[in-house]
């Protein structure tokens, strides 16, 4: 007993020791920054300690160029001082000085921080792989340091047109739910107007649905065992499959597994004999694919072996392609096909192919690699936007150990957005921003009239003080220069849904109710609130029905009171559609409303726009549904599965015109996964539902059940 004593008065020594030695002598200062950025654009430098307010003022921090001559810009703290952005610099090389006296809490170990970087006004391809190896090892580098420091602190403590609806009056059949006119997007179920093409697991089921009295599964493309469907896309005679390849490397001493993304493309014109005639492939998993004037573009990201630096120098940093009308294996890309995007510090490639789908045989596949990550991506008529989220170093107090421990960690701030010019098969980046906050998904982005306008939340629903949430509205010319701003808006809440159209915006967010706010962006220099409506619930998916009306899909919630707590909550209920009237922008009207099952319902169409079912002729709206009902305090109730089809106007509001949900049984407690709806499709005059098992035709008027095939 008296050694554990010994054993523990030594262990409470050596913490007081290395406690008082972080008192006295304090941490290192990290910084965080990339080595290039773009003219005109903001250049930002993270600090693990915050800087002093003033420090700029009294010119502890201070810009001077190749040549060491000290030259003016423009500084700005940001991030709870934590971060600085540099703008109005000229294109060359410089050297950001933050003196010692420039920290808010200098130490012993608090030194001048020195960050060279460059500014260019275009991109550069990179010259050799060397290049691209000091770029991971720079990130090693600085994965170590943040590493190291959490490790031990943790120890211590433990567009553009809204798309309009071509499946409308004189279509003969169901299209997919793009964001944007004339460009379109992947889904898991097309069809051509007399054939269903539905991904069901690793095959591609080719439905002859001409007769939907007797249908008859005609073919189908089958995968090998490592690879996945994903997307499927209709150009003409070709079907576009969208494929996630797993490939195993060997190399000398190691296993190494890779994802990449395939297009496999078949003709169709005998869709009961698909014909395979080409696959392209490229690394990594993919962001997004679109298909414009008869040029399909496919995005994907890729994070290579870099960390296998640490143990072996012939470590193959660059991203593969393949394309089967010139390879008979998959090459790294040359290194010509490479650039750094300025301003990232992602250790991850963007990769982006161009395919010219017109002399689809003998046309090159024009395929560019950018290191630096992407997310959300955004496609109009003459550009392609990606964003990439930019996590500064940032740091939090432990409320549980000494005062002085502190933990750096990577916190989302800010999001980068990258352009990309597109001319036919030709992409070339054009300009970056970076805007404070996060984007939601690709609808919070838009271009119109030349003017990007992108929708954001800064902040933490949950925060306090500075890092409360807080939503804004950024407008950019064609360079990517801020024109306009609305900022502030909903603090404490966070965009759960937005829909540009035309000159205005719509917005949604949500803590306890749901405001939607009508914003005019007319003038794009005074983007201004014309008007708020706050109601319980929110909208997830906003679509567009008329210029005059919105339609809002989403939850209804409840407050009730947390039986441990005793503090009010607010919980999600039923799924909620919304009629918005905003004939009157200074106040918008919800005209109708209908909430579908109680707690735990829930429907594709909530996280995934693709799967609206729409026919202009008839006014129909309709998606997937799984619906519950809530019983008691917290238990749910399974009631059925399958799909529900509204006629919605601005005259008769929301009207139920097919419920297509099949009970539940009497002992059954949840809906098959099998059975579940993914998609409903039209043609002609019969609705189709798609599941995993089984395609079900119904007449289209009232809905009677007219045929099935079995898909299995």
């Amino acid at each position: 007993m008296r050694g554990r004593f010994y054993a523990g008065g030594i262990l409470l020594l050596i913490v007081m020791l290395v406690s008082s030695a972080i008192f006295i002598f304090g941490k290192k200062v990290e910084v965080s920054a990339a080595s290039t950025v773009f003219v005109n654009q903001p250049y930002n430098v993270y600090f693990s300690q915050p800087l002093k307010e003033g420090s700029i003022e009294k010119g502890h921090i201070y810009l001077k160029d190749e040549d060491g001559k000290t030259v003016q810009a423009d500084f700005t703290l940001f991030d709870n001082n934590q971060a600085i952005a540099i703008t109005n610099t000229k294109p060359g090389k410089y050297v950001l000085q933050v003196e010692k006296k420039a920290f808010a809490k200098p130490t012993a170990k608090t030194k001048k921080q020195t960050v060279e970087f460059t500014v260019i006004e275009e991109i550069k391809h990179l010259t050799s792989v060397k290049d691209i190896e000091s770029f991971f090892q720079n990130v090693l580098n600085r994965e170590k340091r943040y590493k190291s420091s959490v490790e031990y602190e943790t120890s211590a403590t433990e567009e553009s047109k809204v798309a309009a609806d071509s499946a409308g009056s004189n279509s003969s059949h169901s299209t997919t739910n793009n964001q944007v006119e004339d460009i379109e997007e992947g889904d898991i179920v097309v069809t051509d107007g007399r054939y269903i093409y539905s991904i069901i697991e690793q095959d591609i089921v080719i439905t002859d649905a001409s007769n939907p009295k007797s249908m008859k599964v005609v073919s189908k493309i089958e995968l090998d065992r490592n690879s996945y469907p994903t997307q499927l896309m209709l150009h003409e005679d070709k079907l576009v499959v969208l494929v996630d390849q797993y490939i195993e490397m060997k190399k000398e001493k190691y296993v190494s597994g890779m994802s990449m993304t395939k297009a496999t493309f078949y003709n169709v014109k005998d869709a009961a004999k698909p014909q395979l005639i080409r696959e392209v492939a490229q690394d990594g998993y993919m962001n997004g694919i679109r298909l414009a004037d008869d040029i399909l573009y496919i995005v994907s990201n890729k994070t290579p072996d870099y960390w296998i630096m640490n143990e072996r120098e012939d470590v193959e940093l660059r991203p593969y392609i393949y394309d089967s009308a010139t390879d008979k294996e998959i090459e790294p890309m040359d290194i010509k096909q490479l650039s750094i995007l300025p301003g990232s510090m992602e250790p991850s490639y963007t990769i982006i192919s161009a395919i010219d789908l017109n002399n689809f045989d003998s046309k090159e596949v024009q395929t560019k690699g950018f290191l630096g990550g992407s997310s959300t991506l955004y496609m109009s008529k003459e550009a392609l936007y990606l964003t990439a989220t930019n996590y500064g170093a940032s740091t939090f107090e432990s409320r549980t150990s000494i005062a002085t421990d502190i933990a750096i960690l990577p916190m989302a701030s800010n999001t980068d957005i990258y352009k990309f010019a597109i001319d036919g098969t030709n992409v070339k980046l054009a300009a970056t921003t970076t805007i404070n906050g996060t984007i939601l998904n690709q609808f919070s982005m838009d271009e119109h009239n030349r003017y990007f306008r992108v929708a954001v939340t800064e902040g933490n629903m949950w925060g306090s003080g500075n890092q409360t949430s807080k939503n804004h509205l950024f407008i950019f010319n064609e360079r990517l220069e801020k024109v306009g701003e609305v900022k502030d808006l909903a603090k404490g809440e966070r965009i759960y849904s937005a829909r540009f159209m035309g000159d205005k915006a719509y917005m949604v967010t949500f803590r306890q109710v749901d405001p939607l706010f009508v914003i005019d962006l007319q003038n794009p220099e005074k983007p201004t609130v014309l008007g708020e409506l706050k109601i319980p619930g929110f909208s997830n998916y906003l679509h567009p029905l008329d210029e005059n009306h919105l339609i809002g899909f989403g939850y209804d919630t409840e407050t009730r009171v947390d039986s441990w707590s005793k503090e009010p909550i607010v919980t999600t209920a039923g799924m909620k559609i919304s009629l918005f009237d905003i004939t009157d922008f200074a106040n918008p009207k919800e005209q109708d409303t209908v909430v579908i099952g109680g707690r735990g319902t829930h429907s594709d169409l909530q996280y995934n726009h693709k799967a609206l079912f729409r026919n202009a002729k008839h006014n129909y709206y309709g998606f997937p549904v799984t619906v519950y009902e809530g019983t008691g305090e917290y238990d749910v109730k399974y009631k059925g599965t399958g799909a529900q089809v509204y006629e919605i106007t601005a005259e008769k509001g929301i009207q139920l015109k097919g419920d297509l949900i099949t009970p539940a049984k009497e002992d059954e407690q949840y809906e098959d996964w099998e059975s579940m709806i993914s998609r409903l499709v039209y043609i002609e005059d019969a609705i189709y539902t798609v599941s995993r098992n089984e395609v079900k035709s119904y007449d289209l008027q009232n809905f009677k059940a007219l045929g099935s095939v079995k898909l299995k």
